[in-house]
């Protein structure tokens, strides 16, 4: 059995599946939490009593004992850079040795001094200049060069995060960390929209994960700290309520696209008596508030000069991609193709009552993990340099 974890701003997630080759869902939970802001835990105490929930119930639905869990993150504290390693290629012919040597200066290279490894995507190779090479095993030239996708988070937070598990459960460990946005990818985008260069937008409760595909690859990758949580304040202020009142609000009435609704009243009974606010009035709030994430967004493609390569348009999952009217604000504020994301591909078996874009990330990490493993494995069976290089620069640090 292997059992992952999505830490989440609003809530953690657990799922269980039995293996990789054939995986299906023994179990699933999702537990709010209060420990987390903006992805980065703020309470330790909090975030543990929450992860000691999920993980309880998921061993109460399987009957299974969970030992060690494979954690998926996000949050302000993660950020990502491209690199290039070089390596002279030693016989005029590639070998693993000079694979290895390229992929360990690729991954090496630019980490902030207050920051820490997370994950290194090997994307393609250069040989003498020529590249987009996906496998440069045996192929002749003078100069090898690895371009990787590192993605970086602070060095507290995988200590937090092991805290946190610690205060859970003393008798669970973490086999690895990953980037949330790998497993998203995986489930709400097709390999040809990745292909052709299409930006994926996860926007959660706490932040906003931009990433951005080209020739099958992630190319660039953002957190950005504006999400569902700020439409919610949003709400709150105006109406004068609690938030958690507000969020209620906003998932029972809200729409990202006020041209969609017309005036009516809603009469809404809250702790301290009722109120009454038309819903064109609450979805212009709504719209308003959406228009400045996605602006911010798509500001952060303009600024690193992206926006001109996404051809396959914008894909949106994660919580607030529930809300109606958001492919229609989508499109007019960016005038390209936008899709709701909902997780379709690569799929657990008997996950059919999961298939919500809050859900992609778990869901798609199982595939992304299956992936590296076949991929570990063939190495190791074939040129195990890579194998050991592949898991040093994968792993936790």
């Amino acid at each position: 059995m292997i059992c992952f974890l999505d830490l989440g701003t609003s809530k953690v997630s657990g799922l269980l599946i039995d293996d990789l080759s054939n995986s299906t869902v023994h179990a699933f939970s999702s537990i709010e939490t209060s420990g987390v802001k903006k992805g980065s835990i703020i309470n330790i105490s909090a975030t543990a009593s929450s992860i000691s929930e999920c993980l309880r119930d998921i061993e109460n639905q399987s009957g299974f004992k969970i030992k060690e869990v494979l954690v998926s993150i996000s949050g302000e504290e993660v950020s990502s850079t491209n690199s290039i390693g070089q390596a002279a290629i030693s016989e005029r012919e590639v070998s693993a040795r000079d694979i290895e040597n390229a992929l360990n200066m690729s991954s090496t290279m630019k980490i902030p001094n207050d920051k820490t490894l997370l994950y290194a995507m090997p994307n393609n190779y250069f040989i003498d200049g020529q590249g987009d090479i996906s496998d440069p095993l045996g192929m002749n030239g003078i100069k090898l060069e690895a371009r990787s996708h590192l993605i970086h988070c602070s060095k507290n937070t995988k200590d937090n995060i092991k805290k946190c598990i610690k205060v859970s459960s003393s008798v669970i460990g973490i086999r690895k960390y990953f980037y949330s946005q790998l497993g998203v990818a995986q489930s709400v985008l097709t390999e040809n929209q990745k292909k052709l260069g299409v930006c994926l937008l996860d926007i959660g409760a706490g932040t906003t994960d931009i990433s951005v595909y080209q020739n099958g690859s992630i190319t660039f990758s953002k957190v950005l700290p504006y999400s569902g949580d700020y439409i919610t304040e949003t709400i709150a202020s105006a109406l004068d309520i609690q938030s958690i009142e507000a969020e209620i609000i906003k998932k029972k009435y809200g729409c990202a696209f006020s041209d969609y609704i017309n005036d009516e009243m809603l009469k809404i009974s809250l702790k301290n008596g009722k109120k009454s606010i038309s819903r064109k009035a609450l979805s212009e709030l709504i719209e308003n508030s959406m228009s400045k994430i996605l602006r911010h967004c798509m500001n952060c493609l303009e600024e690193n000069n992206l926006f001109n390569y996404i051809p396959a348009g914008i894909v949106i999952t994660g919580g607030s991609a529930n809300m109606e009217g958001m492919v229609k604000l989508g499109e007019k504020l960016t005038n390209l193709k936008v899709k709701i994301g909902i997780p379709k591909y690569n799929l657990p078996q008997k996950s059919d009552n999961l298939l919500k874009p809050e859900n992609s990330a778990i869901l798609g990490i199982t595939k992304f993990y299956a992936l590296e493993q076949d991929k570990e494995f063939t190495f190791n069976q074939s040129k195990g340099i890579i194998a050991r290089v592949l898991e040093w620069i994968r792993t936790e640090l």
